[in-house]
């Protein structure tokens, strides 16, 4: 099959590698799309994340060419997305709830370690139907599927925010990250939701779906803030319920910070390239809660059924199509954030 092999910072090719065949517990599917990701692109430009030789991609739909002989509930033909990871269900974190903080299951997982999804086809270990694979519409668009994997990053996101529809929430960044969570925030009933990101493109995409978009300054994003909420306790501007940072621009969290009420939430969804500092005693002083999230837990089966009853279209995001003979272009383009929103690798082809 053919498959975009990541060679080193910069560098990605298109290689003949052998076809993957079923484990027991195994699916291979036919991929009918793989989306990039902030990672993707971490890993392509500074090769950090992953060593020469890694077929990259965790954001795919397919459809199942092969089952394993254990695998009892999933038939050729489905279309499904699955993740990319598999919990080992006995560890202290998979039996608490929280399976994206396994402690074995990202040793080895698809795009890291495993193969991913820019290729043909793809295997995926494992295979547990609405566990780790989960059947998608038969009508669903094409390529849409590949939109559950960061639509389950934002509902985690925005489940650990812990907010209602009344409160007043401020994303920081509107890539794929960022747009996911203004679609949970909405999906979630919660009715102010605040966005900024320097990009015209993303932010209109956010605003398309039900954002209130400030795309100035720090200053701006206050002032806006503030007038939603009116000024917080101590003096501060506004006093927004929750700030989710999908961004990772430290001046940006830091400028925003006095905009948070008492009691609030700071949720890190971003990667950073640096340490961030933090004004430690205003957080005491306010209680402010701050958390860090990578990747879900059970939110994968329900960003699963927002796009399946149509209650998320996030194929609305889709902006550029590729074959996987163009995987330099497409990765250039969706690092291009005033000409992209989401960019879909389509191995098949895009016709």
């Amino acid at each position: 099959m053919r498959a975009a092999v990541f060679e080193g910072p910069g560098r990605l090719s298109v290689q003949d590698i052998p076809d993957p065949i079923a484990a027991d517990d195994g699916i291979v599917i036919a991929v009918e799309a793989c989306g990039i990701c902030g990672s993707d692109l971490k890993t392509y430009r500074s090769g950090r994340l992953a060593r020469p030789g890694q077929v990259l991609g965790h954001e795919f739909v397919g459809r199942i060419v092969e089952t394993g002989s254990a695998v009892r509930d999933l038939e050729v033909g489905e279309l499904v997305t699955a993740l990319p990871y598999v919990p080992c269900g006995t560890c202290a974190r998979c039996l608490g709830g929280r399976s994206s903080l396994c402690e074995q299951a990202f040793r080895s997982s698809i795009a890291n370690g495993l193969p991913g999804g820019f290729a043909e086809y793809l295997h995926l270990p494992g295979a547990r139907r609405d566990e780790t694979v989960f059947a998608l519409p038969a009508g669903l668009g094409t390529g849409a599927g590949a939109l559950v994997e960061p639509l389950a990053v934002g509902v985690h996101a925005v489940e650990l925010a812990q907010v209602g529809p009344d409160d007043v929430v401020v994303v920081l960044g509107l890539g794929t990250v960022g747009q996911a969570v203004v679609l949970a925030l909405r999906a979630a009933g919660v009715r102010n939701v605040i966005a900024t990101d320097l990009s015209q493109k993303r932010c209109a995409a956010a605003e398309a779906s039900g954002a209130q978009i400030v795309s100035g300054s720090v200053a701006d994003m206050v002032t806006a803030i503030g007038a939603v909420t009116g000024k917080g306790a101590y003096g501060a501007p506004a006093a927004c319920d929750a700030i989710i940072d999908c961004a990772g621009v430290e001046p940006l969290i830091y400028g925003v910070m006095p905009a948070l009420r008492a009691g609030g939430s700071l949720v890190l969804a971003a990667l950073h390239d640096a340490p961030l500092p933090i004004d430690a005693t205003s957080i005491v002083r306010r209680g402010v809660r701050i958390v860090g999230t990578f990747g879900y837990d059970d939110d994968f089966g329900r960003a699963v059924s927002l796009v399946a009853q149509g209650n998320v279209d996030a194929g609305d995001l889709i902006t550029h199509r590729y074959g996987l003979e163009d995987i330099v272009t497409a990765f250039d383009t969706q690092g291009d954030a005033s000409s992209s929103v989401k960019v879909l690798v389509q191995p098949g082809g895009t016709e």
